[in-house]
């Protein structure tokens, strides 16, 4: 899958492989939706590709792989061995995860060429986990690379960080990523211009089917001071509780244009702080009363002048 907002740093990376400066961790970092682990995936394919530095010399200016040889035939029927990918639903990667990464990366590569281990949302580690993880990047083996993926640079330790190439993932270009999203045929949704920064996440709202429930979500952020029913909404967030952050993100753009349009600044950081007071309670707060915080939070809005 093709990503034009990529073309900049798939040139970098292609060039720092082709200087032999491609370091042995590379930490891909960026906002949910850029896509991060697309282009790891590509990365690690490409290092297995038995054809790399041939296909590179035709190819030029970026890192892909010749999807003709063995190792490629392997990737595409997705069971390479010497390709490792972490990823954890839950809440937390442990310690075992990365033992295994560390033993599947000591071992010899069965297609005599790179092991390429990726993990996904690497801020997920444990502090057991991160330990373990350092032991591994402080030392390298020849042919061997980790390509670590996080939306939360924040969340790492320096001792993970300073010892990765960080790249920074983003979309640079909203209108390459506007036309991008032209050609999935995807309504146009007034509230789209919010998202350009982070396409996939548009895409993946699509696949899932849930475009319109994200307009409902927009239509109520509108209307939410004039609305009385919240049953609609409250249903939608109930099932896709992740969705309390989009509807959160609409009225945080509702109170900027009313700032826009004379609210006083006062007025606009007491909305924002009862913004910012529903989304952490619905985020942390477990069993909390839904139907009510939404009516709590409209009381306030209305009353905010």
């Amino acid at each position: 899958m093709a990503l034009p907002w990529l073309n900049n740093v798939e040139q970098q990376l292609a060039q720092s492989y082709k200087a032999q400066r491609f370091h042995h961790a590379q930490l891909l970092c960026g906002p949910k939706g850029v896509g991060k682990f697309e282009l790891s995936e590509q990365l690690a394919n490409s290092l297995l590709c038995q054809n790399i530095n041939t296909h590179m010399q035709n190819e030029g200016s970026k890192l892909a792989p010749c999807g003709q040889c063995k190792s490629c035939s392997l990737t595409l029927a997705g069971n390479h061995p010497d390709k490792r990918l972490t990823q954890v639903e839950g809440q937390s990667i442990g310690v075992d995860d990365i033992r295994a990464i560390s033993d599947f990366m000591n071992h010899s590569a069965a297609q005599n060429g790179n092991k390429v281990a990726i993990i996904e949302n690497c801020e997920k580690m444990t502090t057991a986990a991160a330990n373990a993880l350092l032991k591994t990047l402080e030392e390298p083996s020849n042919s061997r690379f980790l390509i670590l993926t996080t939306s939360h640079t924040a969340q790492l330790p320096a001792t993970i960080l300073s010892r990765c190439a960080k790249t920074d993932i983003k979309v640079a270009n909203p209108e390459a990523a506007k036309t991008w999203l032209a050609d999935l045929n995807i309504s146009d949704y007034v509230w789209l211009p919010l998202f350009y920064t982070q396409p996939l996440l548009i895409k993946q709202w699509q696949a899932q089917e849930q475009l319109q429930h994200i307009d409902t979500l927009y239509k109520f952020a509108t209307e939410f001071k004039q609305s009385h029913n919240f049953s609609p909404l409250v249903n939608i967030i109930n099932k896709q509780p992740e969705l309390i952050r989009i509807f959160t993100l609409f009225l945080s753009e509702q109170l900027k244009q009313q700032l826009i349009m004379g609210l006083s600044f006062d007025a606009y950081q007491s909305a924002q702080q009862a913004l910012n007071e529903f989304l952490q309670n619905s985020t942390e707060v477990l069993g909390l009363n839904l139907p009510l915080a939404v009516s709590r939070l409209a009381h306030a809005l209305r009353n905010i002048k």
